[in-house]
């Protein structure tokens, strides 16, 4: 499945994060500190064992947004390394082109929290910048394309 970013809404990562402490009691890898980048196929992986847990496919999606929209997952896909399996194992390196989307993705959330804070100290409520998530182009992101499912939904 090709990469595809996904916002949830308040009350979707509120359930996520309900199903991620139910999930992370078998797989602790997902809530580690420092986060741990997980390896290509972890999505699927969860989804085909979700069943063990009482997940459907789709909270196994929500799980998995609700961990990799994490500044902290950004940050440690942006720093590369070991990418690691459900099981807390090591299962290969991050790619080049994942550090760098991560990275961008890091940025451009710099970017607008500098811009909300600066129209905040002006007085303003910020209302000429977009309120909502930060939504990168494909060319901004560096369209990680592939099977990379990790973040896909």
């Amino acid at each position: 499945m090709a990469w595809k970013w996904r916002t949830l809404s308040r009350e979707q990562w509120t359930e996520a994060s309900e199903l991620l402490d139910i999930v992370a009691l078998r797989y602790p890898v997902l809530v580690a500190r420092p986060a741990k980048p997980l390896a290509v196929g972890t999505g699927d992986r969860l989804k085909a064992c979700g069943h063990e847990l009482g997940l459907t496919e789709d909270q196994a999606d929500l799980v998995m947004v609700r961990v990799t929209r994490t500044s902290s997952y950004l940050a440690a896909l942006a720093r590369g390394g070991h990418c690691y399996d459900l099981d807390g194992g090591i299962a290969g390196e991050v790619s080049a082109q994942d550090r760098k989307t991560a990275a961008a993705i890091l940025t451009a959330r710099r970017a607008k929290r500098a811009r909300n804070e600066a129209a905040i100290a002006r007085g303003s409520q910020g209302s000429d910048q977009p309120g909502g998530p930060v939504e990168l182009t494909d060319a901004e992101a560096g369209k990680a394309g592939g099977s990379d499912d990790r973040a896909a939904a």
